[in-house]
């Protein structure tokens, strides 16, 4: 009985089991992906709805498109219209071009990886609003 009043007591990571999340794209796993460091202290976010829609956050512009979703992981996703304010980061504007690419998803815990053939694919991780910095 003790034990298991323990158990119930562990920090609790988040973990999806769906897709329409808020994520928060952390890296490129692929060969160019040196050439498109990302700014740590800038959060950019990935919103899937389950409405089919997804929203994309970047650095200053913001993105927006539909998706859809199948079996098996399957996954295509319109390329974002996004605002044309200056100055996104090159991982940004990087991450924009590539979401039509995308053909499937893996989800694994906290973790979201998004598979482009014959590149890599864009991993990211659920989204968590208190971890935004409140002295910008």
């Amino acid at each position: 009985m003790f034990l298991t009043l323990i158990s119930c007591h562990e920090d609790q990571v988040s973990v999806a089991s769906d897709i329409c999340q808020t994520w928060e794209a952390k890296t490129f796993i692929s060969v160019e992906s040196v050439a498109y460091p990302k700014n740590e202290d800038t959060a950019i976010l990935l919103i899937f709805r389950k409405d089919g829609s997804y929203s994309l956050k970047l650095d200053i512009n913001s993105c927006g498109g539909n998706f859809t979703s199948g079996k098996n992981g399957k996954l295509e996703m319109e390329s974002p219209a996004c605002t044309e304010a200056c100055c996104d980061s090159k991982f940004s504007e990087k991450l924009a071009t590539m979401l039509s690419n995308v053909t499937t998803y893996e989800i694994d815990g906290s973790v979201l990886r998004l598979h482009i053939p014959q590149w890599g694919y864009i991993e990211c991780e659920i989204f968590s609003s208190s971890l935004i910095n409140p002295n910008p």
